[in-house]
Formats: structure tokens, C-alpha cells, sequence
């Protein structure tokens, strides 16, 4: 599978995260809660292709669905938007941490080596994704969570963006994702899917 496109993702999908905000939603800059899906967009410059550099501090480390895009999603139902999937794939969205999603800086979300991706395979939604640190589990959440199922998202997309045949979208991150330091093996596990393994490397002082 080859990404032709954009790579897509979506913050505040995530309804644990969402309850734990609602008071902040009713506060400046945002003064009610979002009532369309909210996209980010990480370039292709941000895929890692090797080791990741952690900076001091660490990266946080959301594991999501990447949903490759088959056919353009331009006013979709959500029964029709399962036929708008090509593939899935396991991924690690890497950041630095913030309190606040108002204007992030750039470097926040986007910069080399930010995004891990595993392998795609056939349209497949796993109960859960697990993160492992060196074989030991630090974290694992149910998609059950995701206030827009994958394909009500799709179609909420599409009814003011186009997602086109080889974008990508990472369908939401966890709110308690955990912050991870160099030195460590990442792996990112969900039944049925191939699992994405990455090696997290201090950088030199």
C-alpha cells in the first residue's frame, strides 16, 4: 500500500478525554465544546523510518488506527464510507507534550520521525491497541471509546473535507496516552493487525 496523499488525524475523538475537558470548553479561546470533528495533519517528512530521537522531557506516545483512503470521501454516508477504506495499519503518533490544544506550535506535533506506521492490511477495527515498552504493557485502550466510530468520522469529514484516494487518517488519540524516554523498544500490538515495533534513542548531549 502506498500513502499517495495527506496523512489526517483527529484530536478530541476520544471520549474519556473529552468529559475530562468539558469544563475547559466552556473558557476562552474555545467557549463551547467542538461540534465537528478537529484535524490535524502530519506530513510525510514526519514518518519515521528508523530509530526515533526522544528529546529531554520525552515524547508522548498515542497509538491509533491509520486508515488508508480507497476512494474520495466527499458526502458519504457513514453506510457508505466502510467502501471508502483501502486498508488499516497500527500507528504511533509522537508529540510533545501539551496541555492545550489552542494553537499548538508546530513543533509540538510535526517534525522528523513523529509518526510510526506499521504494516496495512484488509479493513479490520481491533477491540483495542496496546503500546508495550520493552515487553511490558504501559498502555492499552478500547476503540470503544472513539466518540465518532471510524466510519461516522469518515462521513463527518466528508461532509466539509475531501479525503481523496491515498490520503490517510489516524482516526484519534488516546487522552492518556503515556510519555515515553529514550532507550526503550515500542511496540504497538492489536489483534488481527501487523504489529509496529520502534526503537526509542536518547538524544547525544
Amino acid at each position: 500500500m502506498t500513502i499517495a496523499g495527506n496523512i489526517y488525524g483527529v484530536v478530541l475523538n476520544d471520549a474519556p478525554e473529552r468529559e475530562a475537558l468539558a469544563a475547559q470548553f466552556d473558557d476562552k479561546p474555545y467557549a463551547k465544546p467542538p461540534v465537528a470533528p478537529v484535524v490535524y495533519m502530519k506530513p510525510l517528512a514526519s514518518i519515521a523510518h528508523g530509530p526515533v530521537a526522544v528529546p529531554d522531557g520525552g515524547l508522548t506516545a498515542a497509538t491509533t488506527l491509520a486508515v488508508l483512503i480507497a476512494r474520495d470521501t466527499r458526502g458519504v454516508s457513514a453506510d457508505e464510507a466502510n467502501n471508502c477504506i483501502g486498508a488499516v495499519a497500527l500507528a504511533l503518533d509522537l508529540s510533545v507534550t501539551s496541555d492545550s490544544y489552542y494553537r499548538p506550535a508546530v513543533a509540538q506535533k510535526n517534525a522528523d520521525d513523529r509518526l510510526a506506521l506499521g504494516g496495512f492490511t484488509d479493513l479490520r477495527v481491533p477491540p483495542s491497541i496496546r503500546l508495550l515498552a520493552d515487553g511490558t504493557c504501559i498502555h492499552e485502550w478500547s476503540l470503544d471509546r472513539l466518540v465518532r466510530p471510524v466510519a461516522t468520522l469518515i462521513a463527518d469529514l466528508g461532509a466539509f473535507m475531501t479525503l481523496k484516494a491515498g490520503d490517510v487518517l489516524l482516526v484519534g488519540l488516546p487522552g492518556d496516552a503515556p510519555t515515553v524516554t529514550g532507550g526503550a523498544i515500542l511496540r504497538v500490538e492489536a489483534d488481527g493487525i501487523p504489529p509496529l515495533e520502534v526503537a526509542m534513542r536518547e538524544i547525544a548531549a
